[in-house]
């Protein structure tokens, strides 16, 4: 809790507290280091898991707790792109696709491309889509060095999906991460920003991060 320069992992089994010490090491970091709230951010995996911190935080913090930026990464994520959107071509009223939507859309993609769902499961594109903007590659750099024929067709449906998502104005839950990332990379003036008003930065299930 009190150890707040630089780095630090916590390594510990389920059920030993590391969200407790997350949530103790943010009330120090207001109370004792004199941080302001809106500087720190504190994100999770679930919204099982962003709501037991927000719990701990708001016992511990009282009103403070409410400046905190606080949640799960695609909340954060989605946050971002609502302001920001516009620099990478996204609109800010983007819809957010969950499971069913995405599953149409890549029925839809697929019909477009002529990709038979019969040889091809929309449930296995799908996980190959999800699995390559997980380690942020994009529709277009998937063609790069995957040159299979079912690397082939999985590229035209992941483009082709896109497309569509596009023309909906949505974005997937993954897009979410690969997007936020996208306009860090690629706006040096909107990442520093950011850079500048979080000093902070703390992560609650850490072992169920991936690239993005």
């Amino acid at each position: 809790v009190e150890m707040v320069e630089g780095p630090l992992l916590i390594l510990a089994g389920p059920g030993s507290g590391k969200t407790r010490v997350i949530a103790h090491r943010v009330a120090h970091l207001v109370s004792a280091c004199g941080v302001h709230s809106r500087r720190i951010v504190a994100v999770t995996f679930t919204n099982k898991a962003a709501r037991e911190m927000k719990e701990r935080l708001d016992r511990l913090m009282g009103p403070q707790a409410r400046e905190l930026t606080m949640g799960t990464f695609h909340a954060f994520c989605a946050s971002i792109l609502r302001r920001e959107g516009q620099h990478i071509g996204l609109d800010r009223a983007f819809v957010i696709y969950d499971q069913e939507d995405q599953t149409q859309a890549l029925k839809e993609a697929m019909e477009g491309a002529e990709i038979d769902p019969k040889r091809f499961s929309p449930r296995a594109m799908l996980s190959a889509i999800s699995s390559a903007k997980s380690q942020l590659i994009g529709e277009e750099a998937y063609a790069a060095n995957r040159s299979g024929p079912l690397e082939q067709v999985i590229h035209r449906a992941y483009r082709a999906y896109q497309e569509v998502l596009r023309r909906n104005n949505a974005v997937d839950f993954d897009d979410l991460l690969l997007k936020t990332y996208v306009l860090f990379r690629d706006n040096a003036p909107v990442l520093s920003r950011y850079q500048s008003r979080y000093l902070h930065l703390l992560v609650d299930e850490f072992q169920d991060t991936n690239v993005a």
